[in-house]
């Protein structure tokens, strides 16, 4: 009797930590009520209790009452998603992690101990009583936890990311329920580990993305350095220039103010505003990406591609990628901040290039016919123009490669595929 009060009540514990911790954490525009609040905690202490009494397999119930407590919040929270997965992460370990350490040093350490006194009184003493000063501790310093949890909300994770998280406490619960209570089914703990790997493999692809755009930003930061520099020196310039444009004045040489100006303007004109970076460039490649350098667009290289033995001239590769730049070019033109990115791999039959660009989106039904011979978006009263991307499609047919277009508001990217010889 005494084991069953502690476990309802803390179901109902458990049931408000959810509602309570998601309603704390979430932004106040994406609250919900006080009263739905209330309505969620009874949802949760239902899907608990029906699982916990259910007859199904200890683990299997497990997995699925977390799964329905987590959708369950979902709905209720559908306007901030990101939060609703937030606060069940957290409620979600602090129940699982404690019950883990709870009941593992319990049955491994303690039970060892002949105490003379019942089993549920030990129970209660050794598990239900240490987890109920958990919950007080979580309320005592819930500032803490949710100044916590709010600072690593307004770092903009990934949603994907927050979910591979979640789904990770519940795999890992799942796990101790089997390893303390009772073996999964077979076809249970095949799709489990099935589900383990996969979220391991997203994972991986998900910190190498990571990677990536630290990489980035690490090469963008010495840039800037390089360009403030230079700025600087242009000051320092610009200050001996008007000083002695000053002199001329008083000395009444207004002829040699004239030349001077004209040589301050020139050079002006010929400072590039732009930043390119890269680790490693193939000279190919940097010859045409040198064009947007000139006209004072950002460029990112990550060019590790091995352009040797490809089913491509270097010529034809020459076509390619100058078409492909100079649409990315006149793409930018007008918008802010500038940017061509250029990335190169090996992949198991060929060379993967892709040339991104940060210009407006192309329409569904432009996409569509963007390679045809003589299509163009702008005036065409010349008939000069239409024909760059429709050679690329030409070149690109023709050595057996690919190329998938992908746009939206943020970015246009080409993504070009060339085999090896023979391959």
């Amino acid at each position: 009797m005494l084991l069953k009060i502690c476990d309802i009540l803390n179901t109902v514990c458990q049931s408000i930590l959810f509602s309570w911790i998601c309603y704390n954490i979430t932004s106040k525009n994406n609250r919900i009520s006080i009263m739905k609040s209330y309505i969620l905690s009874v949802l949760i202490f239902l899907i608990v209790f029906i699982f916990t009494n259910s007859n199904l397999n200890i683990p299997f119930a497990n997995f699925l009452m977390a799964v329905f407590i987590l959708l369950s919040i979902v709905l209720f929270y559908r306007k901030s998603i990101l939060d609703a997965f937030l606060g069940f992460g957290l409620a979600y370990s602090v129940i699982a992690i404690s019950a883990y350490f709870l009941v593992t040093f319990y049955q491994n350490v303690l039970a060892k101990f002949n105490f003379e006194i019942p089993g549920d009184v030990q129970l209660f003493t050794f598990v239900y009583i240490p987890i109920f000063i958990i919950y007080i501790f979580v309320y005592i310093l819930r500032n803490w936890i949710f100044n916590s949890f709010i600072f690593v909300r307004n770092l903009k994770h990934s949603f994907i990311f927050i979910f591979f998280i979640d789904f990770g406490l519940i795999f890992l619960d799942t796990l101790h329920m089997e390893w303390t209570t009772q073996p999964m089914g077979i076809i249970f703990k095949s799709i489990l580990y099935f589900l383990g790997f996969v979220t391991l493999v997203f994972m991986s692809i998900y910190f190498a993305t990571l990677n990536d755009k630290l990489k980035e930003l690490e090469l963008l930061n010495n840039a800037l350095n390089e360009k403030n520099t230079e700025l600087r020196k242009i000051k320092h310039d610009y200050g001996s220039e008007i000083s002695c444009l000053y002199g001329l004045y008083k000395l009444g040489k207004f002829d040699r103010i004239g030349e001077l100006l004209k040589s301050i303007v020139d050079k002006n004109q010929a400072i590039n505003s732009g930043v390119k970076l890269n680790t490693q460039i193939n000279p190919l490649v940097s010859s045409v990406l040198d064009l947007g350098a000139r006209e004072g667009l950002n460029i990112i290289v990550f060019d590790n591609g091995d352009y040797k033995n490809l089913n491509i001239t270097d010529n034809d590769l020459l076509k390619v990628l100058f078409n492909i730049v100079k649409n990315a070019i006149d793409a930018l033109e007008g918008t802010n901040n500038p940017t061509i990115k250029y990335k190169s791999y090996n992949s198991y039959s060929g060379i993967v290039i892709t040339v991104s660009n940060n210009g407006p989106q192309i329409p569904e039904d432009v996409k569509k016919r963007i390679f045809e011979l003589g299509y163009s978006t702008k005036e065409n009263t010349n008939l000069d123009r239409g024909y760059g991307l429709s050679i690329v499609i030409d070149i690109i047919k023709t050595c057996g490669g690919k190329i998938i277009v992908n746009s939206d508001a943020h970015k246009t990217q080409f993504k070009i595929e060339i085999p090896y010889k023979n391959s």
